[in-house]
Formats: structure tokens, sequence, C-alpha cells
């Protein structure tokens, strides 16, 4: 009998073992699915062409359309949707519109998503002081050595998982060279983009722009997602420039998308190179602080007289 008893207690001790294994085995795969599908989100790496287009390509088309916008545009309310779509990638505001935004828009399984950090483009103009004969090549550096000034952070987070991280410092020495500190740059790529021609319309945004079409350069630093899976997600990014004086700048934008199967979302309006503008419910505009490094010259931020702040 006694035998039998502690046969029996062998096992029940066997049964609450392989119980309690298969409950962490379950809590295990269980936190494995959810956190597969809420970190799932992939960039595309530094060796990759997103959506066979070169990055040197997809900041030109980046400031094609920023550059478009009026100021209504420019400071979306909370609640409405801001976004530019080129082929098969979205595009996200500008973090260097200062303040706080939070956007919901529609977009599809198919659509990668571009983010930038601190960048801006550098035009020649008839009016500035540049020779006419600069080199296109040329116009992309001044836009880092002259506009892309300070020391930037940013963080990037899709469903509350961080997933690309800048923190850089750029500054300019007294014998005018071009200083740059890259403490962290994970899933982040400074580019230098390829020359294009951008279109200044009158009613722009930016004060103080000459109109027209002008050859162009750009830098700055971006991260690429992936397309997400189906579904609701957050995407935030923040961005905080420091070093430029008063005209410092701190950004925090948040875009609920809805991700269709297949599916693209929101009110279209064509624009040129192939590119879609999605900016539905704007409604209103808020105040914009548009002063100057003193540091800086008198081109600008963002390119010729393009405030960034």
């Amino acid at each position: 009998m006694k035998k039998f008893q502690i046969q029996l207690n062998v096992n029940k001790k066997s049964i609450t073992i392989i119980t309690l294994g298969l409950l962490f085995l379950g809590s295990f795969l269980l936190i494995h699915i959810v956190s597969s599908f809420a970190y799932g989100a992939e960039v595309f790496s530094k060796d990759e062409q997103p959506f066979g287009t070169p990055r040197e390509d997809w900041i030109g088309k980046y400031w094609k359309w920023w550059i478009t916008l009026t100021p209504e545009q420019e400071e979306p309310p909370n609640g409405s949707c801001l976004i530019n779509k080129s082929n098969s990638m979205v595009m996200l505001m500008d973090p260097a519109t200062a303040g706080k935004h939070e956007l919901e828009c529609d977009i599809s399984s198919k659509d990668g998503i571009m983010i930038g950090s601190w960048n801006s483009f550098f035009e020649n103009n008839d009016k500035d002081s540049l020779p006419t004969n600069t080199p296109p090549e040329q116009l992309s550096k001044m836009a880092k050595e002259q506009l892309d000034l300070g020391a930037v952070t940013s963080d990037v987070k899709v469903d509350g998982k961080s997933i690309a991280k800048l923190d850089e410092i750029t500054s300019m020495s007294p014998n005018n060279i071009v200083n740059t500190k890259v403490n962290t740059m994970d899933n982040f790529t400074e580019i230098f983009a390829k020359p294009f021609n951008i279109t200044i319309p009158e009613n722009t945004y930016a004060a103080d722009q000459v109109a027209g079409t002008w050859p162009a350069g750009a830098h700055g630093w971006f991260t690429f997602l992936k397309p997400l899976p189906p579904g609701d997600h957050k995407v935030s990014y923040t961005m905080s420039v420091q070093g430029l004086g008063a005209d410092n700048v701190a950004s925090e934008n948040t875009y609920t998308l809805h991700v269709k199967s297949g599916q693209t979302g929101n009110t279209t309006m064509n624009i040129p190179s192939n590119d879609t503008i999605l900016n539905s419910n704007i409604t209103n505009k808020s105040s914009l602080n548009t002063t100057m490094p003193n540091q800086l010259p008198p081109e600008s931020i963002n390119g010729s007289n393009v405030p960034k702040i």
C-alpha cells in the first residue's frame, strides 16, 4: 500500500511538471506570436533599393512633394491625414515642423514607409549669389554644410517598439570644415541626393521662396520601413535638434495607420512624377516660428530661404 501511495504521488508530480511545462510553452508561444505581430516591422537595409529606386532619388521625390504644400497643409490638424504616395512608397510629414502631431491615414499592405529626420534641400535660383554654373552635384553637399547643422536625435517606433535611432552632431569649424560625429545610427541612412529639378510654387508654406523651377540638391537622414501587415499600427517618430540657439527644433509625430490588404485609401489628387498626395480633412493652420539660426547664412534652412522651424 505504501509503495502504491508513493507511486501515485510520483505520477501526480509528473503530471504537475508536464502541465506547468505545457503552460510555460504555451505562454512563450503566445508572447512570441504577439511580439511578432506587434514588433514585426522591418526596414530596408542600406544595401537595398526600396522598390527598385535608389535612396538618392527618393529624397528628391520627397522634397518635390513637401515644398508644394500650402501653409494650411504643412501644419495639419490632429486627426487628419498628411502623406504622399510615390509608386509603392508612402512619405510621412517632415519632422522639422515643430510640435506634436497625431494623424490618421489608410495605406496599403504593399506600401513601404519613408520617414525623415533632419534634412533639407538647396536650390540654385536666379536671385541668390551662387554662380549659375555651380555643379548640381555640389548642391546636395551645400545642403548639409549650410543647413543640416546641429545636434540631432531621432527615434522611430512601430507599435511601441523602437526600430530606428539617430544621434549625430554636425558642426562647422572656424575654417569652414564640416565635422560630423555619429554616436548612433541604427536603421537610419545619411543620403546625398542625386541632382534634381524642384518646382517651388507661389503658395508654398515656406516663406521668402523664389517661385520657379530650379536645379537642386538635398541631404538628410532617413529610414525606410518595409510594408506592414494588415491591421492598425502606430508609427511614431521624434526629433530634437539642439545647437541652433533660439531656433532649436523639437517634434513628436504619431500616425495611426489603417493598413488595408492590397488597398489604398483616403482622397487622392494627382501631382507630377506619378505621385499621389493624400491630404484629407485639412481645415486650419497652427502658428509657425520661422526665425533663423544666427550662425547660418541667409540662404536658409530647408533650401534657399526655406525655414525648418
